[in-house]
């Protein structure tokens, strides 16, 4: 608590923060998104409703979510629990 405020409410942590480091800039930076090459491999593969459910990923989807881009052969190859 800070002061008589009962509620907990850390309200002038902001203000305090910005008056000492100035006002935070995290929601100006761009951030590195890759740029989809093609479709999400999942909507041609007979396991998707598996690994939606079990929430597994294959060899595919992990190089599709990094980069943008799979292997076709990939598709269903080496399934895991996803992290």
């Amino acid at each position: 608590m800070f002061g008589n405020d009962r509620s907990g409410s850390r309200v002038g942590i902001s203000f305090e923060h910005d008056a000492a480091w100035g006002p935070s800039t995290a929601s100006s930076m761009l951030l590195p998104i890759p740029e989809n090459k093609r479709e999400i491999p999942c909507d041609d593969c007979p396991h998707a409703s598996k690994c939606e459910v079990d929430f597994l990923e294959c060899s595919a989807f992990r190089n599709w979510a990094q980069s943008g881009d799979f292997r076709d052969s990939d598709v269903g190859r080496l399934i895991r629990g996803a992290k």
